[in-house]
């Protein structure tokens, strides 16, 4: 039988500890990010892509909405991205983003075949809200609202599925 010095014996005990201790807790976190994915998942697209909650309104068919507080940038765009890679094991209609970005906040869309529908509308920390008009299929409707600074500030995003994709309509009112 090898007997081992009393030095040795507790490295070896110390780095046994050490292994449980991060299997154990490797297996708590995957455990955790994976019922906080299901239940994004479960949630549907607009809240899985919260930038940062800050409040919740109810859009005029009583749904909440959640909005959050981002920093847009500070110029009207809009950018997109290229249609999605059709799968292999099913035949699925090519979806197309576009997103518009200004002084009241951020919109992004998506068309998928005809119909399109509301990825996300946050409002920017300048004081603005967002209300949530109309969701889709036929078409989305954002209205950012100026409050305290911004007062009178009124931006409608509208935007229908045309041929090359997501097409984004922007009237900007100040009082």
């Amino acid at each position: 039988m090898v007997r081992m010095n009393p030095r040795a014996r507790s490295a070896a005990v110390a780095v046994l500890v050490w292994v449980a201790v991060i299997a154990v807790g490797s297996s708590l976190v995957w455990l955790v990010v994976s019922r906080a994915g299901a239940g994004l998942a479960e949630q549907g697209p607009t809240a899985a892509t919260a930038l940062a909650p800050s409040e919740v309104t109810a859009t005029p068919d009583g749904r909440p909405t959640r909005t959050a507080t981002a920093r847009p940038g500070s110029a009207g765009s809009t950018s997109g991205t290229a249609p999605a890679a059709p799968s292999d094991s099913a035949p699925a209609a090519v979806a197309q983003q576009r997103t518009w970005t200004g002084p009241a906040g951020v919109v992004t869309v998506e068309c998928r075949g005809g119909a399109i529908a509301l990825v996300g509308a946050y409002p920017s920390a300048d004081g603005y809200v967002v209300e949530v008009k109309d969701r889709g299929p036929d078409r989305v409707e954002v209205e950012f609202e100026g409050r305290s600074e911004q007062e009178g500030a009124e931006t409608r995003v509208r935007a229908e599925c045309g041929a090359g994709g997501p097409a984004l309509e922007v009237d900007q009112e100040r009082d």
